[in-house]
């Protein structure tokens, strides 16, 4: 977790996944606080568990986050829509909480400053949507901002300068730039993003410091596309249509270029990362696949497929997935889960 001021709104970035993250958020709020807006939060059980310590405090919980299912077809959807339905029962019509495919960002959920003033705390995903959902929230706002904000969360390979302003780019530029999350030292990586969200706060407002520091990280970040080159160009394919690269023990890379390099591949459909990086790679000897379907067919392959029906998504559990087009998962689930099952859905 980690905070920074966008127009003097007090904003904390965080995900929900643990104990340790409801106690952070919980202890960071200052006492006086009378409003808390979450922001690009997936409903998850410690986010519930949060949210109902706020209300037994009297304080005011406004939701506004885009994560819901429609019509869920299997069990982990079922458990993300009544986590949704719960949160809903804890603030009533104070939770605004959409879908992706009513709502690709997060601020198009909320109005410009709606949630700026004294008293308020805004907890927001530590993503670029939670950024500029929060951005706006909070009041600041630049031209193109929520069309930013929609590319920013959807594919990677589509965060490209013909699809986003220059400065979102820019954006894009400094997260490829960013050291690696180290389980050993985590607040390494934390300390780099707020600061990168801090430059580019500053920059969308007008501060040209910030957005020459922002424009320093370009260098980096071209140093990363050469080495996500490299790392694509040793790419495998584990079963038909399944592009896999080893990303483990590799310098800092761009994960745009990377991505895009992979579905480039022909007849890719789902790209794997393996990687020695991220919450579950904490948890599970330091490795970590990352999973994603190609945009084109996201409505024909849904990665909960793959998984034990009432699986529990969790660092500790060995899965993360929010939704049907993203997963990350153990060694110990690729092996025995999802591996079998992809070649069995794509067998030739």
């Amino acid at each position: 977790m980690f905070k920074i001021l966008i127009a003097a709104t007090p904003v904390l970035f965080s995900k929900f996944f643990t104990v340790a993250d409801r106690e952070a958020v919980l202890a960071a709020i200052p006492k006086g606080t009378r409003r808390v807006v979450f922001v690009d939060n997936p409903a998850t059980a410690h986010l519930i568990a949060t949210v109902e310590s706020l209300v037994s405090k009297g304080i005011v919980v406004i939701v506004r986050d885009h994560h819901d299912v429609l019509n869920p077809r299997n069990p982990r959807e079922k458990e993300i829509a009544n986590a949704a339905n719960r949160v809903r029962e804890l603030v009533g019509v104070n939770a605004l909480i959409s879908n992706r495919q009513a709502n690709p960002a997060c601020s198009g959920l909320i109005q410009v400053g709606e949630f700026a003033g004294k008293g308020t705390v805004i907890v927001a995903d530590p993503d670029p949507d939670g950024l500029t959902a929060a951005m706006k929230a909070s009041g600041l706002v630049y031209e193109g901002l929520d069309t930013d904000a929609a590319t920013l969360d959807g594919a990677r390979s589509e965060q490209t300068a013909e699809r986003l302003t220059p400065i979102a780019l820019l954006l894009v530029k400094g997260l490829g730039s960013l050291p690696p999350f180290d389980v050993n030292r985590p607040q390494l990586s934390e300390d780099a993003k707020s600061k990168l969200f801090q430059e580019f706060v500053a920059a969308a407002s007008g501060d040209k410091v910030a957005l020459d520091g922002l424009n320093l990280k370009v260098e980096a970040y071209e140093a990363g596309v050469k080495v996500a080159e490299g790392i694509a160009s040793e790419a495998s394919e584990p079963a038909p249509g399944v592009v896999m690269v080893n990303a483990a023990g590799k310098p800092r890379h761009d994960l745009t270029t990377l991505t895009q390099r992979m579905e480039s591949c022909t007849g890719c459909r789902v790209t794997v990362v393996r990687k020695d990086s991220g919450p579950i790679a904490a948890k599970h000897g330091g490795v970590q696949y990352s999973l994603a379907v190609v945009k084109a067919v996201q409505a024909e392959i849904n990665l909960q497929e793959l998984l034990t029906p009432g699986f529990t998504s969790s660092p500790e559990s060995g899965i993360i997935s929010n939704t049907s087009f993203l997963l990350h998962v153990s060694q110990e689930v690729w092996e025995s889960q999802v591996l079998p099952a992809l070649r069995a859905r794509f067998a030739a």
